[in-house]
C-alpha cells in the first residue's frame, strides 16, 4: 500500500500528554538568531516596496504557540522600516498553510491569547493582522500569482511529497530493509533515490513560491538539514531514525510486529546538505540564496537549557521520545496500527537514554534567506 503522504501526515493534535503543541515548545532563545534574519530580510523587503498591505504566509504552521513564534519579527521589521521611512505602517495579511490533516483549530484557538501578548508587548506599535487557515501541500500552488511578499517556515520544508520511489519494488522487495530512513546499513542507491525526491521536491516548492511572490519577495526556511555528507552519523539529528528502527525491530523480535512491515516503511522526508540545497536553488533558477545560518542545538529542542535534567538520561530521553511521538505518530500509527504506539515509544525513550548516556545527539537546523530573482 503507497503512504498517502498529504492524508496521513500532521502533528499530534490537541493539547494531550502526547500532542504537538504540548512537546514540541521550541526554546525561543535557541531560534535568536534565525528571528533577526526573519526581522531584517523584512525590514529590507519592505523598505524597497512598501506596500499599504502587507501579504505574508507561514507554510508548516502546525499547531501550538510554535505557529507565531516568528510573527514578532515580522512586526518589528515591518515597524522599523515605516519609522526610517517617516511612512504609515501597513496592516498585514497572514496566510496559515499546513496539510488539511492539521490542527487548525488549536492554532485558532490560541491565536487571542498570541494577540494580546502580542498588543502588550508592542504598545502603539502593535499592527493589525488578519489570518487565514490555508489547508493543502506546499508543494502545490496554495496563494494567487504575484500576491505575496514574505513566506517562511520553521521545520517544515525537510518533509517530502512522497516515499522516495523505488524504495519499495512493486512484488513488494525492500531495498532499505531493518530500516526506515538512512542508515548505516542502507546501500548506496538508498540515499540516492532519497536525493532525486528531494531535488524533484524542492524544485517544485521553489517554483510554487516563484509563481505565488511578488517580484523582489524574500522567503526564510529553517528545518533539519545535515552537516555532512554522511547520511547516518551518529550523533546528528538522522540517527534517531536509526534509533526508531531499533525499536520496531526489538518489537520484531518479541513477535509484536513482522519484520516486512518494518522492511516495507520508509520515512518520507530528506535532511539535505546545505551544498545540496544551493545546487537545487540554482538549478531550479528562480531565488538567490542571501544568507545561510547553521545551528546544532540538542535534540531535545523543547526543554530549557537551565531546566534539562542534568545526568538524568532517562527523563531526558522521555522528552525526546514524546517530542519524535508528536511528529512522527500519525505516519507511524497508519502503517503499524495505533495499538503498538504506547510500547514504541517507550523503548524509543529507554534507547534514547542509552544513547545520549554515550554521546549527547544534536540537530543540525538550516536557516536560508531566498530572494525572488526579477
Amino acid at each position: 500500500m503507497t503512504l498517502k503522504v498529504d492524508e496521513v501526515l500532521s502533528m499530534v493534535g490537541g493539547t494531550g500528554e502526547n500532542s504537538y503543541a504540548v512537546n514540541n515548545k521550541i526554546e525561543e532563545t535557541k531560534f535568536e538568531r534565525p528571528k533577526s534574519i526573519v526581522k531584517q530580510n523584512v525590514l529590507e523587503l519592505y523598505s524597497l516596496l512598501h506596500p499599504k498591505n502587507f501579504v505574508t504566509a507561514d507554510l508548516g504552521c502546525s499547531s501550538g504557540i510554535n505557529a507565531f513564534m516568528l510573527f514578532s519579527e515580522i512586526m518589528d521589521g515591518i515597524n522599523e522600516s515605516c519609522d526610517k521611512l517617516s511612512l504609515s505602517p501597513p496592516e498585514i495579511h497572514l496566510f496559515l498553510n499546513d496539510l488539511q490533516g492539521n490542527d487548525f483549530n488549536t492554532v485558532f484557538r490560541s491565536l487571542n491569547a498570541h494577540k494580546e501578548k502580542l498588543m502588550k508587548e508592542k504598545g502603539e506599535k502593535f499592527l493589525p493582522f488578519y489570518p487565514v487557515g490555508v489547508p493543502g501541500s506546499f508543494f502545490t500552488r496554495l496563494f494567487p500569482k504575484n500576491t505575496v511578499h514574505f513566506m517562511y517556515s520553521t521545520l517544515s520544508v525537510h518533509w517530502l511529497s512522497e516515499v522516495p520511489r523505488g524504495l519499495v519494488s512493486e512484488d513488494g522487495v525492500a531495498l532499505n530493509p531493518g530500516n526506515i530512513y538512512i542508515s548505516k546499513t542502507s546501500p548506496p542507491i538508498v540515499p540516492k533515490l532519497y536525493f532525486e525526491q528531494y531535488k524533484r521536491d524542492f524544485t517544485m516548492f521553489l517554483k510554487h513560491r516563484s509563481d505565488e511572490m511578488c517580484s523582489g519577495g524574500r522567503m526564510v526556511l529553517t528545518y533539519v538539514g545535515r552537516s555532512v555528507p554522511d547520511h547516518s552519523e551518529t550523533v546528528g539529528n538522522t540517527y534517531i531514525w536509526s534509533l526508531i528502527s531499533r525499536a520496531l525491530n526489538e518489537m520484531v523480535a518479541k513477535g509484536a510486529i513482522k519484520a516486512k512491515d518494518v522492511d516495507t516503511f520508509n520515512m518520507p522526508l530528506y535532511k539535505p546538505s546545505m551544498e545540496e540545497v544551493k545546487l537545487v536553488t540554482e538549478m531550479e533558477g528562480s531565488f538567490d540564496i542571501v544568507e545561510t545560518q547553521i545551528m546544532e542545538p540538542f535534540w531535545d529542542l523543547s526543554t530549557k537549557i537551565e531546566d534539562r535534567v542534568k545526568n538524568d538520561n532517562i527523563k531526558t530521553g522521555t522528552v525526546i521520545a514524546k517530542e519524535m511521538r508528536a511528529v512522527a505518530e500519525s505516519l507511524l500509527a497508519s502503517h503499524f496500527g495505533e495499538a503498538i504506539m504506547d510500547d514504541l515509544f517507550s523503548r524509543l525513550a529507554e534507547i534514547i537514554a542509552d544513547h545520549i548516556s554515550k554521546e549527547k545527539g544534536k540537530h543540525v537546523l538550516f536557516t536560508v534567506a531566498f530572494q525572488k530573482r526579477g
